[in-house]
């Protein structure tokens, strides 16, 4: 970053000149859609791991575009949101909308590219999650899925598993009962992190006409639900165990079930304070489960 742009983004952000390169950077990253793309990319690729099969890095290569490309879009369409819930994110978005839309307009276009060298079906995938994005960032008629109790985090959620599920298969099918598994896994961390960071922005979507689970439940009750949510996946997991699948990958399993259960109970405590790092904590999960998985699936020895 030259001395003349560093400034611009600075004033922007409305940062003193003093701030660390690091956390220049963290800030750029949270902001950006970047980080989000890469949590998709880390849970494509524990799909392909747990379905046992090969991965195709075209895929990932499309599915971090993806990404790009559909939050890109949701930044603009959310400042309303984001001027209370993000102040640093709401003057980003604000400031270079035309390039953020120009981002997800071409982002989109590379993500077909990777997707037809790959396999022209995933061409469909690909197209399918970037309009349902589309679909929840704009909306029809004037109606937003965000604004409509729990469909954001349907839609999200079926979204993210959807395309993390299935492209796996277009690789390669193999097992229907283990594609069944781990759509349910992938949905259900999708879901509980789209409530989660509901929390977080409560007061932005309460000013902004949204109905959110929070919302409607409040922290406790939300809570609640969550642990519950995340307490399935005990028997899911007993089940994979004793039914020999996902082996080597069970500890990992336990660590996302133990994982999940501290950021609920730190982000869901009565009169919280929000972080602007909490993605980082919540949606980051798939990048570490995917960093732990990588030794099991080399071969290299782990402790």
């Amino acid at each position: 970053m030259n001395g003349a742009s560093e400034k611009d983004f600075l004033d922007v952000f409305r940062l003193p000149q003093h701030r660390s390169r690091r956390e220049r950077v963290s800030l750029i990253i949270t902001v950006s859609s970047i980080f989000t793309a890469v949590t998709f990319v880390a849970l494509l690729y524990i799909s392909f791991v747990l379905e046992g099969t090969s991965i195709s890095y075209l895929l990932l290569a499309a599915t971090f575009f993806l990404g790009v490309s559909v939050y890109s879009l949701n930044k603009v369409t959310d400042l309303n949101e984001d001027s209370i819930n993000s102040p640093d994110r709401f003057r980003f978005a604000k400031k270079y909308r035309n390039y953020l839309l120009l981002a997800s307009i071409e982002s989109i276009n590379i993500a077909v590219v990777f997707a037809f060298f790959s396999d022209p079906y995933a061409i469909l995938l690909i197209l399918g999650i970037f309009y349902a994005g589309a679909l929840y960032s704009l909306g029809v008629s004037k109606l937003r899925v965000k604004k409509t109790l729990v469909g954001k985090n349907f839609m999200v959620a079926g979204a993210i598993t959807i395309g993390a599920v299935l492209l796996p298969v277009v690789v390669h099918f193999s097992n229907l009962l283990i594609v069944v598994l781990v759509a349910y896994f992938v949905f259900l961390k999708a879901f509980i992190n789209t409530v989660l960071l509901d929390v977080r922005d409560i007061e932005g979507d309460r000013k902004a006409g949204a109905r959110t689970i929070p919302l409607y439940l409040g922290r406790q009750k939300t809570r609640n639900l969550l642990l519950l949510l995340n307490s399935t996946l005990i028997v899911w997991i007993g089940f994979s165990f004793f039914e020999g699948l996902f082996f080597p990958y069970h500890i990992v399993l336990v660590v996302s079930l133990l994982y999940a259960y501290w950021y609920i109970l730190r982000f869901t405590r009565a009169n919280g304070d929000t972080n602007k790092y909490e993605d980082f904590l919540v949606d980051g999960e798939t990048i570490l489960l995917a960093l732990y998985v990588l030794p099991f699936f080399l071969g290299w020895p782990h402790f």
